[in-house]
């Protein structure tokens, strides 16, 4: 049989080779190739057994070219019988390929079948003889067509799908991409296919964005990861998949997903900090209730001074219980505390209006109690009332300082006399040798304790009578200062050094109680100082007030004693008994009835210094 190359033939004599025709019947039959002959000037046409059993027919079937095309399914058919027309037509080239659909006639089933021809022309130009094969590709052809259906069914997939899409060749150049990633990535395909990655995306580089595609295009892995895009400050989920062309990307939108688990890891965070303060809040809500119950005694009342809480304490205290006063107003409950002169109503009133704790201490009759009371406003408008029963320190303190005020009150006058008569005998002319002696040390001795008994009179003034009193006059401070250390320097020569920064020193003060103020100070630094460095005293300015101090260098006075150095009866070395401790207190008592201050700084490599701040000018009381 001619092949596909030949243009045009001539009809094959009877001289071909019977050995030639019998080699071709075997390749024929060897490739499954049916094979038919059609005579155009006649219309007869003749199949071998294997083309007829590719068109469903018997082997003893007689055909015509009619019979022929009534076998071609009838969508095929008009065209089949045009390309063969196109092969018998002198002016073409005589050859004929096609393929098409056969229907069986017994069953109806349809087999694809892929033939090829050739027309041989006489010298006229007549086409005479029409030789060809049928090979059956219905295999190929549904393989093709199952391939093609599966290819839009994925391609209809992908543009559907709700995740972005796209297909990058080896060289990272978009091939394909659907509807979802044209819109996330804002890019019609058309702008991006043919194009790199790198080149439409270059913030990309270098970013977990091409680190794993190239790791899953170099490896054949597929991976996923999520990436923060900054350019677009938006979040995307990425599944990428090694392909025989390159890679495949599915990526999602993550953005408000992130969004809300940075939120809800924020909320999260935040409710673990709450729960956190609300547990512990809870715990010292706890411990307070413990402590409020079996603490100190208290009541609270609401702004109408409804009682609303009461602990045990306060019921053993009152001697009320608790169940008869909640609910009740206080002045019902107490009734000494409604009268408008109650110092207790008065307190009670100023914290409400004033919003600021108060402190006192007062007489409660009724229950023959001193109580000492804390007052303090709570967030919601009423108050919180601490009460200490004080009755027994107060009663001591009593005791004590009416007692101290007796005794120095009947000491004086057995001293004056002593004092008195020690004076007439120091200028008795035959007072002399030994009895003199004995009558000076009667004199420093009364002398001595008549300073004593002033001190415990001016501890009882200012405990008991309201203060020290004061006879306020016009005077010079350095002279006043300068005078009281001259008597000093009378037992203590050379040890008293006294310094002033220049300017006016006049003010209105009392000078003895200054001059009593100044005494004791130096003379507690005489007494305390080092023995062989001076005592320094310096008067300056500070503003509008007026600076005292006065230092000496020695052993420093314990740092846990320093806040109890103005306490009454108080000594730092009770090794010495030279006083009854109210020295520093009686000068803090003289100096603050003078509207001043007093401080104390003591440390080794500094020394002592006591700092009196007196305004200027004093203010009149």
């Amino acid at each position: 049989m001619p092949s596909d190359s030949d243009s045009r033939s001539s009809a094959p004599g009877p001289e071909m080779p019977r050995l030639h025709e019998e080699r071709l019947r075997l390749a024929i039959e060897a490739t499954g190739l049916g094979t038919w002959d059609l005579d155009p000037l006649t219309g007869a046409l003749l199949w071998d057994e294997r083309c007829k059993a590719l068109f469903g027919l018997p082997p003893e079937a007689s055909l015509d070219y009619d019979t022929f095309l009534s076998l071609v399914h009838p969508e095929d058919r008009q065209h089949v019988h045009q390309a063969v027309q196109r092969a018998l037509d002198p002016s073409g080239s005589g050859s004929y390929r096609l393929d098409y659909r056969a229907v069986n006639p017994r069953d109806g089933s349809i087999r694809w079948l892929s033939t090829s021809g050739r027309a041989f022309f006489d010298s006229n130009g007549r086409a005479v003889r029409f030789l060809g094969t049928a090979r059956d590709i219905t295999g190929r052809v549904l393989e093709r067509e199952a391939a093609e259906r599966e290819k839009h069914r994925v391609a209809t997939l992908l543009e559907n799908i709700s995740e972005a899409f796209e297909a990058f060749d080896r060289d990272w150049r978009f091939i394909y991409l659907n509807r979802e990633a044209e819109r996330l990535l804002g890019s019609p395909r058309e702008e991006l296919l043919g194009r790199t990655q790198w080149e439409v995306y270059p913030e990309s580089v270098g970013t977990p964005v091409e680190h794993y595609f190239r790791r899953a295009a170099s490896e054949r892995i597929p991976l996923s990861f999520e990436n923060h895009y900054a350019p677009w400050d938006r979040w995307f989920e990425v599944h990428v998949y090694p392909t025989d062309e390159g890679v495949a990307v599915l990526f999602q939108d993550v953005t408000v997903r992130k969004r809300r688990e940075e939120e809800r890891e924020r909320l999260l965070h935040e409710q673990t900090r709450l729960r956190e303060q609300a547990e512990q809040a809870l715990r010292e809500r706890q411990r307070a209730v413990e402590v409020l119950e079996h603490g100190e005694a208290l009541l609270v009342v609401d702004k109408d001074f409804h009682i609303l809480l009461v602990n045990e304490h306060q019921e053993r205290l009152s001697r009320t219980r608790r169940e008869d006063t909640l609910g009740r107003s206080l002045w019902e409950v107490f009734p000494p505390l409604a009268h408008p002169d109650s110092s207790f109503q008065r307190a009670f009133r100023q914290v409400l209006k004033q919003q600021v704790p108060v402190q006192f201490e007062e007489y409660y009759a009724p229950l023959d109690l001193w109580v000492s009371m804390s007052v303090y406003p709570t967030s919601e408008g009423g108050l919180a009332v601490f009460f200490r029963d004080s009755t027994e320190h107060k009663r001591a303190e009593q005791f004590r300082e009416r007692l101290m005020g007796i005794v120095s009150h009947d000491l004086r006058s057995p001293l004056n006399g002593i004092a008195l008569t020690t004076e007439q005998l120091l200028h008795r002319e035959d007072v002399t040798g030994p009895v003199l002696a004995g009558v000076q040390r009667i004199a420093r001795s009364t002398e001595r304790m008549s300073r004593m008994i002033t001190d415990l009179l001016d501890f009882t003034r200012a405990r008991l009578g309201g203060g020290i009193p004061l006879r306020l006059r016009p005077c010079q401070l350095v002279e006043q200062v300068r005078a009281t250390l001259e008597e000093l320097e009378v037992t203590h020569p050379g040890r008293i050094v006294l310094s002033h920064a220049p300017g006016s020193y006049t003010g209105e003060w009392d000078p003895d109680r200054l001059a009593q103020a100044v005494s004791n100070l130096v003379g507690n630094a005489l007494q305390h100082g080092a023995r062989d460095t001076p005592v320094e005293v310096r008067l300056a300015h500070e503003g509008s007030t007026f600076v005292l101090s006065v230092h000496n260098q020695g052993p420093p006075i314990p740092e846990a004693l320093l806040p109890h150095v103005f306490d009454p009866f108080f000594r730092a070395n009770d090794h010495s008994r030279q006083g009854l401790g109210l020295g520093l207190y009686i000068v803090q008592q003289l100096i603050l009835a003078h509207g001043g201050s007093i401080t104390v700084d003591s440390r080794m490599d500094a020394g002592t210094t006591f700092t009196v701040r007196l305004p200027h000018p004093a203010p009149t009381p």
